[in-house]
């Protein structure tokens, strides 16, 4: 096997490198999961370092397992509301999280798209 072959892209979806602030919340509590909209001062912020239709790295400090679930409010350029998402965490270091999505809207996972196609053909 070539060195070339050895590591051949998995994702279903291509990441593209790129920050947008993120709000994140760890959910700690089945409530937390019924209640989309709920809100409070547990909010932490942090960025991508890159994202896809399927998930995103964030670059963020803090202890979390894998299998955590996150609720995300995902601010994309140009546009007034955050796209609200849930991802379970899917690898965890140092220096940031690997998050799978679990739920998002069709429609903001059109923005999102759009978004990724507009940053990576400039």
């Amino acid at each position: 096997m070539t060195e070339g072959n050895m590591f051949l892209e998995k994702r279903a979806h291509p990441r593209v490198t790129a920050q947008i602030p993120v709000k994140y919340r760890l959910i700690e509590d089945q409530k937390e999961i019924e209640s989309v909209f709920n809100r409070d001062n547990r909010n932490k912020t942090a960025h991508t370092l890159d994202v896809s239709l399927g998930g995103l790295y964030l670059s963020a400090n803090v202890a979390v397992t894998a299998g955590s679930i996150l609720r995300l409010d995902i601010t994309v350029p140009d546009r007034l509301a955050a796209i609200a998402a849930f991802a379970e965490v899917a690898w965890s270091n140092e220096s940031g999280l690997g998050l799978h999505f679990l739920a998002i809207r069709d429609d903001d996972l059109e923005v999102l798209k759009a978004y990724l196609t507009k940053i990576s053909n400039p």
